[in-house]
């Protein structure tokens, strides 16, 4: 039977075991943050990812309604890039949560994202998650496109505007009900 380790020891034990376990790891890439932390070969960024660098960051907006978006990207590693989104309505209260995962995949690279609702519920009508594939990407800009369940949406656009400006333009079918909108985000 497994012992219970209460959950503040877990959080100091941690970050030691990771460091020494690392050391002993052959390693060939350095942190910007960080250059004395060396990690392993496996964190080097795919170069299919290379293009969508420019996505990373902590990025928050605000709505004409008064709601603000946040978004934060990861810096690409190994074959992967995370995103997080939350939307704080005006009580203070999210109103939804969406993870993403750009991957390198073997038809190409993909966007996948999960909707929940504010209390981490997945909608009925969102049992699947959302998947994008790679278009373009280029200059600072990167293009998805629906795929499966995700057709409605046609695009999913990615624009750094200046550098400390990101857009994200989301367009939809023509018989979508759904109108094509802009958020606008400020680095933080």
């Amino acid at each position: 039977m497994a012992k219970f380790v209460p959950f503040m020891t877990v959080a100091v034990i941690t970050p030691v075991f990771f460091l020494s376990t690392l050391s002993g790891c052959a390693s060939s890439s350095k942190t910007a943050a960080n250059p004395s932390l060396e990690l392993p070969a496996s964190a080097n960024p795919d170069p299919a990812l290379e293009p969508l660098a420019f996505m990373a960051g902590r990025w928050i907006g605000v709505n004409p309604n008064k709601t603000v978006n946040e978004e934060h990207w990861t810096a690409p590693r190994g074959n992967h890039m995370l995103g997080t989104f939350h939307q704080i309505r005006r009580d203070g209260k999210p109103a939804f949560v969406e993870i993403s995962l750009v991957t390198v995949e073997k038809d190409g690279v993909m966007l996948k994202l999960r909707h929940l609702h504010g209390a981490l519920e997945v909608p009925a009508t969102r049992k699947e998650p959302n998947v994008f594939r790679l278009k373009s990407a280029s200059g600072n800009r990167a293009e998805f496109t629906g795929t499966g369940d995700a057709e409605e949406v046609t695009s999913v656009v990615y624009r750094l505007v200046n550098p400390n400006t990101l857009a994200v333009d989301v367009g939809f079918a023509p018989t979508s009900k759904e109108k094509p909108f802009t958020s606008t985000y400020t680095r933080e």
